[in-house]
């Protein structure tokens, strides 16, 4: 009901083993006029379960021909469905077992190391989109999940140009309004965040220099400029040049 790309449910059948899931469905369609944003929040999923984060995982789904005469008492959806031939984006749901994050009560079994990774994580893909009244968390025992990244790399275009994006990009997501801000540990002048995924992210680019993101993603969803190029770029900048980037981040999560 609150999603901006009206994700529904729907039991999926994998073609490969025929076994089922149920799944979180953002159908093309569902992306209105955002057709880039598809992409980046495929890759960002990826990316996330890359680097040791709890994110779901993210599968394709092509709808039966006809499906969405089969809901009509669901009109929205099936609207959506009809918009949306070919393949969409969907993850397969975590289960009911998962509590959504509320931010007044932090869980206590919760290591202060994964709450400091989902919020290092957000500030690399350039994620505005988990504050205080939209979290987009969910928690287990000991584990949190990070969810929707529709709005990953909502700057990447706008500082494409720059030798040093994050320098502006970390200012403009306000940071302060993150729902993990509060919970960081006490940043001193020698302390720096996201140390965990700054390894990891290393490990993972260098592993494969050449064609990291399109190695990823090598499906094509009807997307005209599905912006692979910009995030090669990006992540490159990123490589390079990390200990600016976390110094950037500490200091503005300081405020």
């Amino acid at each position: 009901e609150r999603g901006l790309n009206r994700p529904f449910l729907v039991i999926g059948e994998n073609q490969a083993n025929r076994n089922r899931e149920t799944l979180v469905v953002k159908s093309t369609a569902g992306y209105a006029d955002r057709p880039e944003a598809i992409m980046r929040e495929l890759f960002a999923l990826l990316l996330a379960r890359h680097l040791g984060l709890t994110a779901p995982e993210p599968v394709l789904v092509e709808f039966p021909k006809s499906f969405d005469k089969v809901i009509p008492d669901f009109p929205v959806y099936a609207k959506l469905i009809h918009d949306s031939p070919g393949w969409s984006l969907a993850t397969i749901h975590l289960g009911e077992d998962w509590k959504p994050w509320i931010d007044a009560s932090l869980p206590r079994s919760l290591d202060k190391a994964d709450i400091e990774s989902a919020y290092c994580f957000d500030a690399m893909v350039q994620n505005s989109d988990r504050e205080l009244e939209n979290p987009n968390l969910l928690w287990r025992g000991d584990q949190l999940a990070v969810l929707d990244f529709d709005k990953a790399f909502a700057f990447l275009r706008m500082e494409e140009s720059s030798a040093k994006p994050w320098r502006s990009t970390l200012v403009k997501q306000v940071l302060q309004r993150h729902c993990l801000h509060r919970h960081l540990p006490e940043l001193k002048d020698e302390f720096i965040l996201g140390k965990k995924i700054w390894e990891d992210f290393e490990e993972w680019r260098l592993s494969n220099p050449e064609g990291s993101v399109t190695g990823e993603i090598g499906v094509q969803l009807g997307d005209p400029d599905l912006d692979l190029p910009r995030l090669e770029v990006y992540l490159n900048k990123l490589l390079r040049d990390f200990d600016d980037f976390f110094r950037y981040l500490t200091d503005a999560s300081r405020v």
